[in-house]
């Protein structure tokens, strides 16, 4: 499918092999990003362009897999904070760097009101908690890690550009990470049908007041 006018959901996925999804909805949209925040931020800018000329103002949905320490392989979340999970969060650095949240409309919060507990936390590497890295971070206890969300949600607060998104477990940071690829073939077809689930009721339900692309 091209993207075109009656397009009124995108759907952002790193990589299609992460997604068993179809659908004969020309409304809908699905969109390959690929793998890491610039890949991420880099294709959404292009896509953007995109939406600018055809005058639409589609709802952006990322959807893809995680790894998390504190739920088992196949659990479904819908984060509402984002942030980097490999930048310098203290001191001067803060000043240029945002503490996101929402689910819909997305927002940046002061640090004060960001929970780390409930948070994506976006980075270029796979989590391992056997890593000094993650000796680092372990104390926030973050909701889960991912390597696009952030630089996505963060394009879409300065374009004013609905954002939502849903994740699965697809590793608990332990090092099985070398069986993703075979994990993903078991939980791929159930992350489709939270999608299909998600667009037919939240997504309806929330009538979502959608901004014009500036």
């Amino acid at each position: 499918m091209i993207l075109n006018k009656e397009i009124e959901t995108i759907i952002l996925v790193a990589n299609k092999n992460e997604l068993s999804f179809t659908t004969e909805n020309k409304s809908t949209f699905i969109y390959e990003i690929g793998v890491g925040k610039v890949n991420a931020l880099l294709s959404l800018a292009t896509l953007y362009e995109d939406i600018k000329a055809l005058g639409i103002n589609p709802v952006l949905l990322n959807v893809g897999t995680v790894g998390c320490t504190r739920y088992p392989i196949g659990h479904v979340l819908y984060p509402n904070y984002y942030a980097q999970g490999d930048a310098y969060t203290d001191g001067f650095f803060l000043e240029n760097t945002l503490f996101l949240k929402g689910q819909g409309v997305i927002e940046s919060v002061s640090l004060d009101k960001f929970d780390y507990e409930e948070a994506l936390l976006t980075s270029d590497r796979f989590i391992n908690v056997n890593t000094a890295f993650y000796q680092d971070i372990k104390h926030l206890n973050p909701l889960a890690f991912d390597m696009e969300s952030y630089a996505l949600a963060n394009f879409c607060l300065l374009k004013n550009l609905p954002f939502h998104s849903i994740k699965i477990v697809s590793d608990n940071c332990d090092g099985t990470v070398k069986d993703w690829e075979s994990i993903l073939g078991e939980i791929s077809g159930r992350l489709g049908t939270i999608l299909d689930e998600f667009m037919r009721d939240r997504l309806v339900k929330e009538k979502i007041d959608i901004p014009s692309v500036s």
